[in-house]
């Protein structure tokens, strides 16, 4: 009957996670075996590349789990210096929007988020390092930037949005964003928009991606949102301002050359492009 049929596909189901979790907590006997942990990350990798429907289905359960047993730090720093190196830039892409929205949503990284939020010298490492790899998907960057209230750089990013093609992947990225933006996650961001003259490059910088966005109910929702920002014409441009960010001097952000990290945007995004056109070539394969 359909009713047996969906008890088995939970009983299934529970004991996909109950491996799932086994598979992780043996990971975590051994996470002081440096080798051995990075080739487990490489092998994880290498079976989501391979079979996309694991990934899709099983994927955010997987590396929440392994978050929930082991080092988060240390797993985003491992999968972020693996995905630097992948060749195959379509899933590169695609496993940092996952990555990306399982450390802005799940409860297991909360620690993480806040070591980027913050921005100490732990916090400027980690974030360097995951900016590199996130540079293969430029939303997710752009929301890195937003976690990590660098805001003036999100304003150049969406500078060089606006020299990048306009896909439907993307414009479907910023969409989520957007809604995201709405969630528990971003809640600070939002009380910030109550003082537009500290920190003018995030009004900026969201009135950029609303200029994105065609009409559509992310447009409104985005657009609704800033209408709540308190006399926004009368402040004047942003240059004449000196952000919360700034304002720690070159002392607070000394780990972060966010010239260097624009130019590796710029390079990342020039690879897409490139595997991008060669794939419409004749005999060349079409990205999906």
């Amino acid at each position: 009957s359909g009713g047996g049929g969906g008890g088995k596909g939970k009983k299934e189901s529970g004991k996909d996670k109950d491996a799932a979790a086994a598979a992780a907590a043996a990971v975590g006997a051994l996470e002081d075996t440096s080798g051995f942990f990075t080739k487990f990350m490489m092998n994880m990798l290498a079976m989501f590349s391979t079979d996309r429907d694991l990934l899709e289905k099983r994927g955010s359960f997987i590396i929440r789990q392994l978050c929930l047993l082991l080092t988060p730090e240390r797993i985003y720093h491992t999968l972020a210096n693996i995905l630097l190196q992948e060749e195959d830039l379509e899933f590169a892409s695609l496993m940092v929007q996952n990555l990306n929205l399982i450390l802005l949503t799940a409860s297991e990284l909360y620690e993480l988020r806040s070591s980027l939020t913050v921005l100490d010298a732990n916090g400027q490492r980690l974030f360097v390092t995951l900016y590199k790899s996130w540079c293969h998907n430029p939303v997710a960057t752009f929301s890195l930037c937003l976690l990590a209230q660098v805001y003036e750089h999100a304003c150049d990013l969406i500078i060089k949005f606006a020299e990048m093609e306009v896909t439907i992947s993307f414009l479907v990225d910023v969409d989520k964003l957007v809604q995201l933006l709405e969630s528990p996650i971003f809640v600070g961001l939002r009380l910030q928009l109550l003082e537009p003259e500290r920190h003018p490059f995030l009004i900026k910088a969201l009135y950029g991606i609303l200029m994105l966005l065609p009409q559509s109910a992310a447009f409104t929702s985005l657009y609704n949102r800033l209408r709540c920002v308190p006399a926004l014409g009368t402040l004047p441009k942003c240059e004449k301002f000196v952000s919360p960010r700034k304002l720690q001097g070159s002392k607070g952000l000394t780990g972060i050359n966010f010239n260097d990290l624009l130019a590796h945007f710029q390079f990342t995004h020039d690879k897409h492009a490139q595997a991008y056109l060669e794939s419409r070539r004749p005999g060349g394969d079409t990205l999906k």
